[in-house]
């Protein structure tokens, strides 16, 4: 199965050109598709209940309650009061960050001495603004395709992400959903091989495929 063949009707499709961003309500049962075009580019993801956007991924909880950090096909997105908002269906990639975090203008000004950089918190807050949701709500974010290992020591590192061109990942809504989606902007570091490209995003509902 390929990027483009989808078991259902597309309802949304998009292209981040490198460095944008987007965010769309999502009803329960469709589908997100994020698909990484041109090969080793993060999307920053974060999501919210719709009917109370107060309640949010937790990537917290995430990652406790299921025991492990590194979240693939099968594992779910749990909210900051433990509810199932996403399941990942299907993944090609299989390499993804719950740790890392967002980059933001604090911690690029801070790791790089330069200040007024493209992030993807700033990201973030103008993709959600529409949604009324402001940047102080905004959770940590779930990091499509980002390569972040964790040595023995404890030690953690940013490496180039291991997704090819077409590579995608699939989270289909448990609930109504507020997705926010950052294509990551970050060139200081191995984050996207030095070099953001652009992403795909289709969102898709169940049914005769195509």
């Amino acid at each position: 199965m390929t990027a483009d063949t989808i078991a259902g009707t597309a309802q949304h499709d998009e292209v981040l050109e490198p460095r944008g961003r987007t965010a769309f309500a999502v009803r329960a049962g469709e589908t997100v598709r994020i698909v990484d075009l041109d090969g080793q580019q993060v999307a920053d993801f974060v999501c919210f209940a719709r009917e109370d956007p107060a309640e949010k991924l937790s990537v917290h909880n995430t990652a406790l309650i299921q025991g492990t950090i590194y979240i693939s096909a099968g594992h779910r997105l749990l909210s900051d009061r433990c509810r199932a908002l996403m399941t990942i269906t299907q993944d090609t990639c299989g390499k993804h960050d719950l740790f890392a975090g967002s980059c933001s203008e604090g911690t690029n000004r801070f790791r790089y001495g330069i200040a007024d950089t493209p992030n993807c918190r700033a990201n973030l807050e103008r993709a959600l603004a529409p949604f009324g949701i402001p940047l102080r709500e905004i959770p940590y974010s779930f990091n499509v395709f980002m390569n972040v290992p964790i040595e023995p020591d404890g030690r953690i590192s940013i490496r180039e992400p291991i997704s090819k061109p077409g590579d995608y990942i699939d989270l289909r809504a448990e609930t109504d959903l507020i997705v926010g989606i950052s294509n990551c902007p970050q060139e200081r570091n191995p984050c996207n091989a030095f070099k953001p490209t652009r992403l795909r995003v289709v969102v898709y509902r169940a049914g005769e495929g195509r």
